[in-house]
Protein backbone atom coordinates (compact mmCIF):
# COMPACT_ATOMS: atom_id res chain seq x y z
CA UNK A 1 0.00 0.00 0.00
CA UNK A 2 2.74 2.35 1.12
CA UNK A 3 5.11 1.71 -2.29
CA UNK A 4 1.97 2.35 -4.02
CA UNK A 5 0.51 5.43 -2.34
CA UNK A 6 4.51 7.09 -3.04
CA UNK A 7 4.44 7.23 -6.61
CA UNK A 8 0.85 8.63 -6.99
CA UNK A 9 1.79 11.80 -4.39
CA UNK A 10 4.65 12.33 -6.68
CA UNK A 11 2.77 12.29 -10.19
CA UNK A 12 0.14 14.60 -8.79
CA UNK A 13 2.82 16.74 -6.98
CA UNK A 14 4.30 17.00 -10.95
CA UNK A 15 0.81 17.75 -12.58
CA UNK A 16 0.32 20.31 -9.86
CA UNK A 17 4.09 21.98 -10.57
CA UNK A 18 3.40 22.15 -14.68
CA UNK A 19 -0.35 23.44 -14.44
CA UNK A 20 -0.39 25.57 -11.52
CA UNK A 21 3.73 26.67 -11.22
CA UNK A 22 5.15 29.16 -13.48
CA UNK A 23 8.48 29.02 -15.50
CA UNK A 24 11.17 29.22 -12.41
CA UNK A 25 13.83 31.64 -13.44
CA UNK A 26 16.45 30.55 -10.73
CA UNK A 27 19.98 29.88 -12.71
CA UNK A 28 18.75 30.87 -16.10
CA UNK A 29 20.15 33.51 -17.42
CA UNK A 30 17.13 34.66 -20.01
CA UNK A 31 14.93 34.84 -16.89
CA UNK A 32 16.24 37.82 -14.83
CA UNK A 33 15.10 38.06 -11.34
CA UNK A 34 13.96 41.77 -10.36
CA UNK A 35 13.14 42.20 -7.66
CA UNK A 36 11.52 39.40 -5.07
CA UNK A 37 8.02 38.85 -6.83
CA UNK A 38 8.89 38.91 -10.56
CA UNK A 39 11.57 38.59 -13.69
CA UNK A 40 11.72 39.59 -17.32
CA UNK A 41 12.02 36.60 -19.57
CA UNK A 42 14.24 38.08 -22.44
CA UNK A 43 13.52 34.89 -24.62
CA UNK A 44 9.62 35.57 -24.72
CA UNK A 45 9.69 39.08 -24.08
CA UNK A 46 7.07 39.36 -20.94
CA UNK A 47 7.34 40.46 -17.60
CA UNK A 48 5.81 38.08 -14.66
CA UNK A 49 5.00 39.05 -11.22
CA UNK A 50 2.57 37.14 -8.48
CA UNK A 51 0.66 38.41 -6.05
CA UNK A 52 -0.98 36.93 -2.51
CA UNK A 53 -4.27 37.79 -1.44
CA UNK A 54 -5.55 36.39 1.98
CA UNK A 55 -9.19 35.63 2.70
CA UNK A 56 -11.29 38.47 4.76
CA UNK A 57 -12.78 37.86 7.91
CA UNK A 58 -16.08 39.51 7.04
CA UNK A 59 -16.63 37.19 4.06
CA UNK A 60 -20.13 35.86 4.18
CA UNK A 61 -19.07 32.45 2.60
CA UNK A 62 -16.21 30.62 1.23
CA UNK A 63 -16.97 30.98 -2.47
CA UNK A 64 -17.53 35.15 -1.81
CA UNK A 65 -13.87 35.01 0.60
CA UNK A 66 -11.74 33.33 -2.52
CA UNK A 67 -13.30 35.34 -5.56
CA UNK A 68 -12.25 38.63 -2.87
CA UNK A 69 -8.94 37.38 -2.14
CA UNK A 70 -8.45 36.96 -6.20
CA UNK A 71 -9.44 40.36 -6.42
CA UNK A 72 -6.51 41.59 -3.84
CA UNK A 73 -3.89 39.12 -5.29
CA UNK A 74 -4.44 40.89 -8.34
CA UNK A 75 -4.12 44.12 -7.41
CA UNK A 76 -0.76 43.18 -5.49
CA UNK A 77 0.65 41.24 -8.54
CA UNK A 78 -0.10 44.04 -11.10
CA UNK A 79 1.29 46.41 -8.37
CA UNK A 80 4.29 43.86 -8.74
CA UNK A 81 4.47 43.97 -12.23
CA UNK A 82 4.94 47.85 -12.37
CA UNK A 83 7.96 47.32 -9.72
CA UNK A 84 9.32 44.61 -12.43
CA UNK A 85 9.14 47.06 -15.44
CA UNK A 86 10.83 50.13 -13.25
CA UNK A 87 13.29 47.14 -12.67
CA UNK A 88 14.35 46.69 -15.83
CA UNK A 89 17.81 47.18 -17.45
CA UNK A 90 17.59 49.73 -20.71
CA UNK A 91 21.52 49.34 -20.77
CA UNK A 92 24.55 48.98 -18.42
CA UNK A 93 24.22 52.08 -16.51
CA UNK A 94 20.29 52.70 -16.36
CA UNK A 95 17.10 51.00 -15.48
CA UNK A 96 13.82 52.34 -16.37
CA UNK A 97 12.69 53.65 -12.98
CA UNK A 98 15.65 55.71 -13.13
CA UNK A 99 14.47 57.37 -16.27
CA UNK A 100 10.66 58.04 -15.44
CA UNK A 101 10.80 58.70 -11.56
CA UNK A 102 10.54 62.05 -12.40
CA UNK A 103 7.85 61.58 -15.37
CA UNK A 104 4.69 61.36 -13.69
CA UNK A 105 2.82 61.03 -17.39
CA UNK A 106 4.76 58.03 -18.42
CA UNK A 107 4.31 56.62 -15.31
CA UNK A 108 0.40 57.01 -15.55
CA UNK A 109 0.84 55.32 -18.98
CA UNK A 110 2.72 52.06 -17.61
CA UNK A 111 0.26 51.86 -14.59
CA UNK A 112 -2.64 51.98 -17.06
CA UNK A 113 -1.23 49.50 -19.48
CA UNK A 114 -0.37 46.97 -16.53
CA UNK A 115 -4.33 46.65 -15.94
CA UNK A 116 -4.83 44.64 -18.90
CA UNK A 117 -1.71 42.24 -17.93
CA UNK A 118 -2.38 38.52 -18.57
CA UNK A 119 -3.55 36.20 -15.68
CA UNK A 120 -1.47 33.40 -16.33
CA UNK A 121 -2.39 31.02 -13.34
CA UNK A 122 -4.15 30.94 -9.75
CA UNK A 123 -3.31 28.83 -7.00
CA UNK A 124 -3.90 28.21 -3.55
CA UNK A 125 -1.32 28.51 -0.94
CA UNK A 126 -3.23 27.02 1.86
CA UNK A 127 -7.00 27.58 2.98
CA UNK A 128 -6.77 31.00 3.63
CA UNK A 129 -4.91 32.63 0.87
CA UNK A 130 -4.43 32.66 -3.10
CA UNK A 131 -1.24 33.22 -4.97
CA UNK A 132 -1.92 35.17 -9.04
CA UNK A 133 0.80 35.12 -11.45
CA UNK A 134 0.51 37.51 -14.21
CA UNK A 135 2.46 38.76 -17.36
CA UNK A 136 2.78 41.02 -20.19
CA UNK A 137 5.04 41.56 -23.09
CA UNK A 138 7.23 44.11 -23.31
CA UNK A 139 6.77 44.96 -26.65
CA UNK A 140 2.82 46.19 -27.85
CA UNK A 141 1.47 49.31 -25.83
CA UNK A 142 4.31 48.97 -23.25
CA UNK A 143 6.99 48.82 -25.87
CA UNK A 144 6.17 51.69 -27.28
CA UNK A 145 5.50 53.84 -24.53
CA UNK A 146 9.45 52.78 -23.37
CA UNK A 147 10.80 53.16 -26.49
CA UNK A 148 9.60 56.88 -27.17
CA UNK A 149 10.24 57.99 -23.67
CA UNK A 150 13.86 56.49 -24.14
CA UNK A 151 14.04 58.26 -27.83
CA UNK A 152 12.88 61.60 -26.66
CA UNK A 153 9.69 60.95 -29.45
CA UNK A 154 6.49 62.90 -28.63
CA UNK A 155 3.81 60.69 -27.64
CA UNK A 156 0.95 59.75 -29.79
CA UNK A 157 -2.71 58.92 -29.47
CA UNK A 158 -3.55 57.07 -32.62
CA UNK A 159 -5.68 59.18 -33.73
CA UNK A 160 -4.82 62.03 -35.86
CA UNK A 161 -4.87 65.72 -34.12
CA UNK A 162 -7.65 67.95 -35.64
CA UNK A 163 -5.47 70.93 -36.20
CA UNK A 164 -3.11 68.43 -37.84
CA UNK A 165 -5.95 67.32 -40.26
CA UNK A 166 -6.67 70.82 -41.03
CA UNK A 167 -2.84 71.67 -41.61
CA UNK A 168 -3.34 68.58 -44.24
CA UNK A 169 -6.11 69.92 -45.95
CA UNK A 170 -4.73 73.56 -46.08
CA UNK A 171 -1.69 72.12 -47.67
CA UNK A 172 -3.16 69.91 -49.79
CA UNK A 173 -5.89 72.68 -51.31
CA UNK A 174 -2.69 75.01 -52.05
CA UNK A 175 -1.16 72.27 -53.96
CA UNK A 176 -4.25 71.87 -56.10
CA UNK A 177 -4.73 75.20 -56.72
CA UNK A 178 -1.24 75.93 -57.75
CA UNK A 179 -1.77 73.03 -59.98
CA UNK A 180 -5.18 74.12 -61.84
CA UNK A 181 -3.41 77.43 -62.44
CA UNK A 182 -0.59 75.67 -64.02
CA UNK A 183 -3.06 73.87 -66.13
CA UNK A 184 -5.12 76.87 -66.97
CA UNK A 185 -2.13 79.32 -67.53
CA UNK A 186 -1.32 76.38 -70.06
CA UNK A 187 -4.24 76.07 -71.59
CA UNK A 188 -4.45 80.25 -71.54
CA UNK A 189 -2.08 80.36 -73.41
CA UNK A 190 -2.58 77.67 -75.97
CA UNK A 191 -6.14 79.20 -76.91
CA UNK A 192 -3.90 82.57 -77.49
CA UNK A 193 -1.49 80.85 -79.67
CA UNK A 194 -3.98 79.56 -82.23
CA UNK A 195 -5.36 82.76 -82.24
CA UNK A 196 -2.63 84.25 -83.58
CA UNK A 197 -2.05 81.18 -85.88
CA UNK A 198 -5.43 81.75 -87.18
CA UNK A 199 -5.13 85.25 -87.09
CA UNK A 200 -1.50 85.19 -88.92
CA UNK A 201 -3.10 83.07 -91.59
CA UNK A 202 -5.39 85.40 -92.67
CA UNK A 203 -3.08 88.42 -92.85
CA UNK A 204 -1.13 86.27 -94.90
CA UNK A 205 -3.70 85.40 -97.35
CA UNK A 206 -4.83 89.14 -97.56
CA UNK A 207 -1.41 90.25 -97.69
CA UNK A 208 -0.29 87.92 -100.55
CA UNK A 209 -3.10 89.09 -102.25
CA UNK A 210 -2.16 92.78 -102.04
CA UNK A 211 0.81 91.77 -103.93
CA UNK A 212 -0.62 90.13 -106.47
CA UNK A 213 -2.37 93.07 -107.21
CA UNK A 214 -0.71 96.12 -106.15
CA UNK A 215 2.22 96.32 -108.38
CA UNK A 216 -0.39 96.22 -111.50
CA UNK A 217 -2.86 98.57 -110.00
CA UNK A 218 0.05 101.25 -109.14
CA UNK A 219 1.33 101.06 -112.41
CA UNK A 220 -2.35 101.77 -113.87
CA UNK A 221 -3.33 104.43 -111.69
CA UNK A 222 0.00 106.08 -112.76
CA UNK A 223 0.65 107.81 -109.40
CA UNK A 224 4.23 106.70 -109.50
CA UNK A 225 7.08 106.69 -111.85
CA UNK A 226 8.76 103.45 -112.61
CA UNK A 227 11.53 103.95 -110.28
CA UNK A 228 8.79 104.67 -107.54
CA UNK A 229 6.55 101.08 -108.56
CA UNK A 230 9.89 99.42 -108.13
CA UNK A 231 10.83 100.90 -104.80
CA UNK A 232 7.27 99.78 -104.02
CA UNK A 233 7.51 96.14 -104.95
CA UNK A 234 10.96 95.97 -103.20
CA UNK A 235 9.54 97.18 -99.88
CA UNK A 236 6.53 94.70 -100.31
CA UNK A 237 9.16 91.74 -101.16
CA UNK A 238 11.21 92.09 -97.96
CA UNK A 239 8.11 92.50 -95.72
CA UNK A 240 6.72 89.26 -97.72
CA UNK A 241 10.44 87.69 -96.37
CA UNK A 242 9.53 89.13 -93.04
CA UNK A 243 6.55 87.65 -92.89
CA UNK A 244 7.49 84.38 -94.18
CA UNK A 245 10.13 84.27 -91.44
CA UNK A 246 7.43 85.37 -88.71
CA UNK A 247 5.62 82.51 -90.26
CA UNK A 248 8.54 79.45 -89.43
CA UNK A 249 8.63 81.25 -85.63
CA UNK A 250 5.01 81.05 -85.12
CA UNK A 251 4.92 76.99 -86.08
CA UNK A 252 7.97 76.03 -84.13
CA UNK A 253 6.18 77.95 -81.13
CA UNK A 254 3.64 75.88 -81.99
CA UNK A 255 5.18 72.14 -82.08
CA UNK A 256 6.85 73.47 -78.62
CA UNK A 257 3.46 74.18 -76.93
CA UNK A 258 2.32 71.07 -78.33
CA UNK A 259 5.35 69.17 -77.35
CA UNK A 260 4.56 70.62 -73.42
CA UNK A 261 1.06 69.95 -73.39
CA UNK A 262 1.43 66.38 -74.36
CA UNK A 263 4.27 65.89 -71.44
CA UNK A 264 1.64 67.51 -68.63
CA UNK A 265 -0.74 65.06 -69.76
CA UNK A 266 0.67 62.03 -69.94
CA UNK A 267 3.93 62.24 -67.80
CA UNK A 268 6.62 60.07 -68.40
CA UNK A 269 7.69 57.15 -66.49
CA UNK A 270 10.49 57.89 -63.68
CA UNK A 271 13.68 56.64 -64.96
CA UNK A 272 14.83 53.56 -63.04
CA UNK A 273 16.80 54.34 -60.07
CA UNK A 274 20.63 53.53 -60.51
CA UNK A 275 21.53 50.96 -58.78
CA UNK A 276 23.42 51.45 -55.14
CA UNK A 277 27.27 51.77 -54.88
CA UNK A 278 28.65 50.10 -51.95
CA UNK A 279 25.37 47.59 -51.10
CA UNK A 280 25.33 44.90 -49.26
CA UNK A 281 22.58 41.84 -49.55
CA UNK A 282 22.56 41.41 -45.81
CA UNK A 283 19.10 41.39 -45.29
CA UNK A 284 19.41 41.86 -40.52
CA UNK A 285 22.73 40.84 -38.27
CA UNK A 286 23.15 38.31 -35.61
CA UNK A 287 25.30 38.52 -33.15
CA UNK A 288 26.48 35.74 -30.92
CA UNK A 289 26.96 36.81 -27.08
CA UNK A 290 27.89 33.13 -25.77
CA UNK A 291 30.40 32.75 -22.86
CA UNK A 292 31.09 36.64 -22.83
CA UNK A 293 29.28 37.13 -19.33
CA UNK A 294 26.63 39.81 -21.36
CA UNK A 295 23.14 39.94 -19.81
CA UNK A 296 20.13 41.42 -21.46
CA UNK A 297 18.67 44.46 -21.43
CA UNK A 298 16.05 47.15 -23.51
CA UNK A 299 18.75 48.79 -25.69
CA UNK A 300 22.23 46.87 -25.77
CA UNK A 301 25.09 48.70 -27.80
CA UNK A 302 27.34 47.40 -29.75
CA UNK A 303 30.97 48.65 -30.05
CA UNK A 304 33.91 48.70 -32.04
CA UNK A 305 37.15 50.62 -31.54
CA UNK A 306 35.47 52.67 -28.53
CA UNK A 307 32.74 53.57 -31.25
CA UNK A 308 28.76 52.15 -30.58
CA UNK A 309 27.91 51.42 -33.58
CA UNK A 310 24.27 50.38 -32.76
CA UNK A 311 22.06 51.84 -31.95
CA UNK A 312 22.36 55.09 -33.42
CA UNK A 313 19.94 58.11 -34.53
CA UNK A 314 19.78 56.32 -37.67
CA UNK A 315 16.88 53.86 -36.16
CA UNK A 316 13.59 54.05 -37.73
CA UNK A 317 11.18 54.66 -34.80
CA UNK A 318 8.17 52.72 -35.80
CA UNK A 319 10.15 49.62 -36.77
CA UNK A 320 11.85 50.07 -32.87
CA UNK A 321 8.41 50.67 -31.68
CA UNK A 322 6.99 47.43 -33.01
CA UNK A 323 9.87 45.07 -31.88
CA UNK A 324 12.10 46.47 -29.66
CA UNK A 325 15.82 47.54 -30.30
CA UNK A 326 17.03 43.37 -30.15
CA UNK A 327 15.39 39.93 -30.11
CA UNK A 328 16.92 37.48 -28.48
CA UNK A 329 17.61 34.08 -28.91
CA UNK A 330 19.33 30.45 -26.90
CA UNK A 331 19.20 28.57 -29.68
CA UNK A 332 21.66 29.51 -32.63
CA UNK A 333 19.81 27.76 -35.31
CA UNK A 334 16.93 29.61 -34.03
CA UNK A 335 18.31 32.90 -34.54
CA UNK A 336 19.29 32.17 -38.02
CA UNK A 337 15.74 31.09 -38.65
CA UNK A 338 14.46 34.59 -37.29
CA UNK A 339 12.16 36.61 -39.64
CA UNK A 340 13.64 39.96 -37.87
CA UNK A 341 16.98 39.22 -39.47
CA UNK A 342 15.67 38.24 -43.13
CA UNK A 343 16.70 35.37 -44.97
CA UNK A 344 20.48 36.26 -45.30
CA UNK A 345 21.69 37.45 -42.14
CA UNK A 346 25.43 38.42 -41.26
CA UNK A 347 26.67 36.49 -38.49
CA UNK A 348 29.20 37.95 -36.37
CA UNK A 349 31.13 36.62 -32.34
CA UNK A 350 31.04 39.52 -29.91
CA UNK A 351 34.64 39.43 -28.82
CA UNK A 352 33.73 40.52 -25.20
CA UNK A 353 31.39 42.87 -23.09
CA UNK A 354 31.73 46.84 -23.13
CA UNK A 355 31.05 49.98 -20.42
CA UNK A 356 29.60 47.30 -18.27
CA UNK A 357 27.85 43.24 -18.75
CA UNK A 358 25.23 44.97 -21.07
CA UNK A 359 27.05 46.76 -23.91
CA UNK A 360 29.07 43.86 -26.66
CA UNK A 361 32.07 44.70 -28.64
CA UNK A 362 32.54 42.95 -31.93
CA UNK A 363 35.58 42.86 -34.47
CA UNK A 364 37.20 45.34 -36.29
CA UNK A 365 36.34 43.49 -39.83
CA UNK A 366 32.69 43.67 -38.57
CA UNK A 367 32.41 47.36 -37.76
CA UNK A 368 34.18 48.25 -41.11
CA UNK A 369 31.24 46.23 -43.27
CA UNK A 370 28.62 48.00 -40.65
CA UNK A 371 30.03 51.19 -40.88
CA UNK A 372 29.43 50.68 -45.03
CA UNK A 373 26.04 49.24 -44.17
CA UNK A 374 24.97 52.29 -42.73
CA UNK A 375 25.44 54.15 -45.90
CA UNK A 376 23.25 52.35 -47.29
CA UNK A 377 19.63 53.68 -47.10
CA UNK A 378 16.97 52.01 -45.62
CA UNK A 379 19.35 49.50 -44.36
CA UNK A 380 19.12 46.42 -41.94
CA UNK A 381 20.33 48.44 -39.10
CA UNK A 382 17.74 51.35 -39.32
CA UNK A 383 15.55 48.69 -39.24
CA UNK A 384 16.57 47.09 -35.90
CA UNK A 385 16.56 43.69 -37.58
CA UNK A 386 19.58 43.09 -35.00
CA UNK A 387 19.08 39.51 -32.75
CA UNK A 388 21.72 38.36 -29.82
CA UNK A 389 22.22 35.10 -29.00
CA UNK A 390 22.61 34.27 -25.32
CA UNK A 391 23.65 31.64 -22.84
CA UNK A 392 20.62 29.67 -21.28
CA UNK A 393 22.34 29.89 -17.66
CA UNK A 394 23.95 31.99 -15.84
CA UNK A 395 28.11 32.10 -15.06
Amino acid sequence: MRKTLVPGILFAGLLYFIFFCPPCPAGSLPMEQIGEYGYIDWLSQRVYAKGTGIFPQNATNQVQAKAMAQRAALVVAQRNLLGVIKGVHIDSKTIVENRIAQNDIVVAKIEGVVRFCKVENTRMIDDRSVEVFVSMPITGKLGEILVRFIEGAPERDGLPRPDDIEQRLQDVEKRLRLLEGQFAALKKVSVQKEEMIHLFKQLNIAWRACLDHSSYRVARAGYASDAETAAIRNAMNDQEKRLASLAVLMNDLSSRLSALENRIAQPEPPAEPAPETGAYPYTGLIVDARSTGFKPCLKPSLFANGEMIYPGDYLDLNATIKGGYVRYYADAKQAQQSDRVGNLPYRVAATGTHAGDRGLSISEDAHSLLKAVLQTPGNFLSQAAVVIIIDTASN
